[in-house]
């Protein structure tokens, strides 16, 4: 509207009157959710579907005294967090995560809308709810759309409801607007900012286990050890269920306490899809911008797959590498980043192309920094964190590399994961994981702990290439760089899509790969533990 004439300033007054007598719900308050100022906790009202009945859903009432995840900003899915709990007398010790977001829906009714709800209830009935528990896998209890009453009738909670008669001509005048490229680290899964804006619903679930934030760890063993688990649990999924996740990033991996052990949870199907029959998706633009592959930034043609998501997981490694994998850690390398800023204004930290800029931006970022063993640790594995754990970091991440990205025989020709052509039949068994698990038993049995778990963990060689520290194991893994273990050849992104026995065969060579790392990771983690126990007993004898 234009203030400067007299229509406009006519329509500017209805506005502000029509605001006036708005409803509560028509200005954003939710009904739903209610905070109890006596007992200081949150009221929620959850809709369980799995119980309905004559089309009628039924409400369970969850409490919780905090909210975990905070909506970064008005549009979009508005995801918020919960934890909390069914009985409100244990609330300060929840068990359950409550996930509030407004998920895009289709207006289309020839197109199928992703409902993460439906997913997760058939991932559970593919799996089973004790493979889930044992995997790693959150289970949806309940969930389903907010409803609310209005004139006595329940009603959908959906931006067509809260715009009410001004919804259809608000739709049509924001999709005569551009398209954006990004949005706070989102990839649009849509081709319109006014479907990111419109054409959503209020959804609710309640999932189980409660887990809490990669930043809570306290070391990148148990980063290592997470991870894993995770990525077991992707590769299970897709294979039991055929559904591809597509957003693997740091907020969607979860820790789970196991006794005096972690494990991982992989959270978030939002963006999950049902593959082909050759377990292949859509080729599709989704995801958070520094962990998308580069295909997926380029907006490949070629379809996507499971080592999209493997090299969302290299991503993952590299940006905690750098960055810290706890709080602590990521706060005090903010803080030495702010200063350098300071001093140079053209200073540029290390990963900030990861972040910025436009999707074909980034992915030239990515090639460069990926695109040789130098260039990988000049650009990047220089500026991880100091320390052994982080050094163990650093050497997963140079491997999950060579394993996707590089052939040794043919040289260089980089392109992503989505393009290779082929690889040979598997190396030979690796027998260094279950070393590995024999070292991690004897040392939980006691006295020989320090001796053994040394023998597991191995030596290391370190030498030095042009400036930057590369090491090679010579562990109980095989003698050897990773790059003579892995042999992949790539083709021009547009020329072949990669078949399914190879993507078979590269899916459980990088899973063996992780679950080597795990064992060190286990085996160090016990071993730390041992040491103390040992200072501890020299201390008080």
């Amino acid at each position: 509207m234009d203030v400067t004439d007299s229509a406009g300033r006519a329509a500017y007054i209805s506005f502000i009157v029509s605001l006036c007598y708005c409803t509560d719900y028509e200005l954003g308050y939710d009904p739903t959710v209610v905070w109890n100022a006596d007992k200081k906790y949150w009221v929620i009202k959850c809709p369980d579907s799995t119980a309905a009945k004559d089309g009628k859903v039924r409400v369970v009432e969850y409490y919780a005294r905090k909210q975990i995840i905070e909506a970064e900003r008005i549009f979009g899915r508005h995801t918020r967090g919960f934890a909390a709990s069914l009985n409100r007398n244990m609330v300060d010790e929840p068990d359950t995560f409550i996930k509030d977001a407004w998920p895009y829906e289709s207006s289309d009714s020839q197109q199928t809308s992703q409902n993460e709800l439906d997913i997760m209830k058939y991932i559970e009935k593919k799996l089973g709810g004790k493979s889930m528990d044992r995997l790693g896998i959150v289970r949806a209890k309940n969930g389903s759309i907010v409803c609310f009453s209005e004139a006595g009738n329940l009603v959908n909670d959906d931006t067509s409801a809260m715009l009410g008669s001004v919804f259809a001509d608000f739709k049509v005048a924001l999709s005569q607007t551009p398209t954006v490229p990004t949005t706070n680290n989102r990839a649009l899964t849509e081709d319109n900012p006014a479907k990111s804006i419109l054409l959503r619903v209020h959804q609710r679930m309640v999932l189980q286990p409660l887990g809490r934030p990669l930043h809570t760890l306290k070391s990148p063993y148990e980063l290592i050890i997470v991870l894993a688990d995770a990525m077991a649990a992707h590769s299970v999924i897709l294979k039991k269920s055929a559904y591809l996740h597509r957003d693997i990033s740091p907020n969607n991996i979860m820790v789970v306490d196991d006794g005096e052990r972690v494990r991982g949870l992989l959270i978030d199907f939002d963006h999950a899809i049902k593959t082909d029959k050759s377990r292949l998706a859509i080729a599709e633009r989704t995801g958070t911008l520094p962990f998308m592959s580069i295909c997926n930034l380029q907006n490949s043609k070629v379809q996507r797959s499971e080592l999209d998501d493997w090299e969302s997981i290299l991503y993952v490694v590299c940006w905690l590498g750098v960055h810290g994998v706890n709080r602590d850690e990521q706060v005090a390398y903010q803080q030495e980043i702010d200063a350098m800023c300071k001093d140079d204004e053209y200073y540029k930290p290390p990963l900030a192309k990861w972040e910025a800029g436009t999707f074909d931006d980034v992915a030239i970022a990515k090639k460069n920094d990926l695109e040789g063993d130098e260039s990988f640790n000049d650009r990047v594995l220089q500026y991880f964190q100091e320390g052994a754990a982080y050094d163990e970091l650093k050497d997963m991440a140079r491997s999950l590399r060579l394993a996707l990205f590089e052939n040794p025989e043919l040289g260089l020709l980089y392109s992503g994961v989505s393009v290779i052509r082929n690889i040979p039949d598997k190396p030979a068994s690796r027998k260094g994981a279950k070393v590995l698990g024999k070292s991690v038993k004897a040392i939980e049995k006691g006295v020989k702990a320090l001796k053994i778990g040394a023998q597991a963990f191995g030596k290391r060689s370190t030498t030095s290439r042009k400036g930057a520290e590369t090491s090679e194991i010579v562990t109980s893994r095989g003698s050897g760089s990773y790059s003579e273990r892995f042999w992949i050849k790539y083709a021009n992104p547009f020329e072949k899509r990669l078949e399914l026995d190879a993507r078979n065969q590269i899916n459980d060579n990088i899973l063996a790969l992780m679950s080597e790392f795990k064992d060190i990771a286990t085996a160090a983690l016990v071993m730390e533990s041992a040491s103390f126990l040992l200072e501890d007993t020299y201390s008080t004898s």
